[in-house]
């Protein structure tokens, strides 16, 4: 798959078949992620593999018992059934107080490279501004260093359903020239 085909077939799909994903197609996925760019190139990241059922179940509980009421409808048990949750985290003092933009550079490496594979990934943040408990109790669930910041939860595994339409705006809807607003 070329570049632009894996960027327009990346879908959120919370349903995952049984299929296992092979230790070897993880590593791939890593291995693009650790080609995002980062600040200073301090290259911050850390991943953590996620395949035991209790774990991905407290994780879906931390981010169910922190979930704002606007996005209930998407509770987190989902990714109970996802083959493989992939954590990233990244480290402080790497990070050069770019520690977010770090590990979302990477998430979104991790997420173009599940979708070249063919495989189904979900976006999930591992913290909440304002809310440092969230990311508290997943670094105590993963025995995380705290010099380190969990950034990202990434449910991955092989599509168990199609994806449904999703309507996606033009260049032409979000482009302005010179200024905002500017068409």
């Amino acid at each position: 798959m070329d570049f632009e085909q894996a960027v327009k077939a990346r879908r959120t799909i919370r349903t995952f078949s049984t299929r296992e994903v092979p230790d070897e197609l993880v590593r791939a996925l890593i291995d693009c992620a650790v080609r995002a760019p980062s600040s200073m190139d301090g290259q911050p990241w850390r991943f953590i593999i996620i395949r035991s059922s209790e774990t991905k179940k407290s994780l879906a509980e931390i981010k169910d018992k922190y979930c704002p009421p606007e996005k209930r409808e998407f509770p987190a048990g989902f990714l109970c059934n996802a083959p493989v949750v992939v954590l990233t985290c990244v480290e402080r003092a790497g990070s050069y107080d770019r520690g977010i933009e770090n590990g979302v550079l990477a998430t979104a490496h991790l997420l173009l490279a599940a979708a070249n594979y063919g495989l189904t990934s979900v976006y999930m943040s591992a913290y909440k501004t304002g809310t440092p408990e969230v990311a508290d109790e997943i670094r105590a669930i993963l025995n995380i260093p705290a010099d380190f910041e969990p950034i990202t939860l990434v449910p991955i595994g092989f599509p168990g359903a199609e994806p449904g339409p999703k309507n996606i705006k033009t260049p032409d809807e979000v482009i302005f020239h010179e200024t905002f607003g500017h068409r």
